[in-house]
């Protein structure tokens, strides 16, 4: 049964994610194409590493006020946990919420079982079949053909366990590393001169990963494709880079996400 872990790197992830598309909505975006390296089941259940998980009761307490509707990803959680119905949605689910049959989504899962999961939550969406594509395998495969074109704005999302800065021996599907960069800057410079949000998430300094040099890995190789850079960091372990370009993004999304949080 594909799972989901509940814990404070699930509030980052999505609550930059539903912060970043209401900017998108209100600069006037239409028509989105969502690219989900990392996707999971829109209907998972709480993995029992929950139970060790230190800050696994942040995102219970999240979980329990969600009727007070304190932001838009608790407002959005909470509709769509009674709409799927779901312990907790995807990102694709987030991104239906907010866009509606407007979002163009390219969804990659490696994992069997959750790609089944994907594509009954899909055959159930309303809207324009071509409009929707699962790739059954590694996102890296499928990042090196086209992603689809006419679209107003691309949002393209990597949700991996970590970003090791350093290419290994064995390298871990569920990480990224050094370079993968490059297949991400390859697919990038192949897209049309729109809007682009490539969100980057890291949960772990492990393996000699500081945050300060995981910055200093990324951050030059995403400018050099003249993306700006943005960093919400939720602890000393995880972070989440927004790398854009075309768009006016608010610069202060750390401080209101640890705000948020507190």
């Amino acid at each position: 049964m594909p799972t989901y872990r509940g814990n404070r790197g699930n509030l980052l992830q999505h609550w930059v994610l539903a912060e970043l598309l209401g900017c998108l909505r209100e600069q006037g975006i239409r028509k989105l194409c969502f690219v989900d390296a990392h996707s999971m089941s829109p209907t998972p259940v709480r993995s029992a590493k929950a139970a060790t998980d230190q800050t696994a009761p942040e995102f219970d307490l999240v979980r329990s006020r969600l009727a007070d509707g304190r932001s838009a990803y608790e407002r959005a959680w909470l509709a769509l946990s009674q709409a799927l119905p779901s312990e907790y949605p995807s990102s694709a689910a987030f991104v239906q919420h907010f866009c509606g049959n407007n979002a163009q989504l390219l969804l990659c899962e490696a994992d069997r079982g959750t790609a089944e999961h994907i594509q009954r939550w899909l055959s159930r969406r309303e809207g324009d079949a071509a409009s929707v594509e699962l790739h059954r395998g590694d996102w890296r495969e499928r990042f090196r053909r086209p992603i689809p074109a006419e679209v107003d704005a691309y949002y393209i999302s990597f949700d991996p366990n970590m970003y090791d800065r350093h290419d290994v021996r064995s390298p871990r599907p569920e990480n990224m590393y050094s370079s993968d960069v490059t297949i991400v800057a390859d697919a990038t410079r192949q897209l049309p001169t729109v809007p682009i949000i490539v969100q980057l998430s890291t949960y772990s300094v492990n393996g000699a990963n500081s945050q300060s040099d995981v910055y200093d890995d990324l951050v030059p190789r995403f400018t050099e494709l003249n993306l700006s850079a943005t960093l919400v960091r939720a602890d000393n372990s995880m972070m989440s880079f927004i790398f854009s370009r075309g768009l006016t993004l608010a610069s202060d999304l750390e401080s209101r996400f640890q705000s948020w949080l507190a």
